[in-house]
C-alpha cells in the first residue's frame, strides 16, 4: 500500500546569501485531504452513474480520479536537485 508524503525538505544555497533550509510536515494536511479526496470520489462517482445513464460512452472519471490519487502517493521518496552557477535547490518528499 503506497502512503502519501509527510515531509516536504527543502534546502537553497546560495553564495551571496544565507542557506535556506524549510521543512514542511505535509502529514497535518491529510485529514483535509481525506475529506477532500472522499468528496470528490462521491462526486465523480455520482457523474459516472448519470453519465452512463445518459448513453454516454466514455465516463471514466472515478479512474482518473483514482490514479491521481496514486499518482500523488508515488511522489514519497522523490528528491530533485539542481545548481544553477551560484545557487543549489534541493527538494526532498519524503
Amino acid at each position: 500500500m503506497n502512503v502519501p508524503p509527510a515531509i516536504l525538505d527543502l534546502r537553497i544555497a546560495s553564495s551571496e546569501r544565507r542557506s535556506f533550509h524549510l521543512w514542511l510536515p505535509l502529514f497535518l494536511l491529510w485529514p483535509l485531504a481525506l475529506a477532500l479526496g472522499v468528496l470528490a470520489l462521491v462526486s465523480t462517482i455520482l457523474a459516472d452513474i448519470v453519465l452512463f445513464v445518459l448513453g454516454h460512452r466514455f465516463h471514466r472519471y472515478t479512474i482518473l480520479l483514482l490514479r491521481s490519487f496514486e499518482a500523488l502517493a508515488e511522489t514519497r521518496g522523490m528528491v530533485i536537485s539542481f545548481k544553477d552557477g551560484e545557487t543549489a535547490v534541493d527538494m526532498t518528499v519524503l
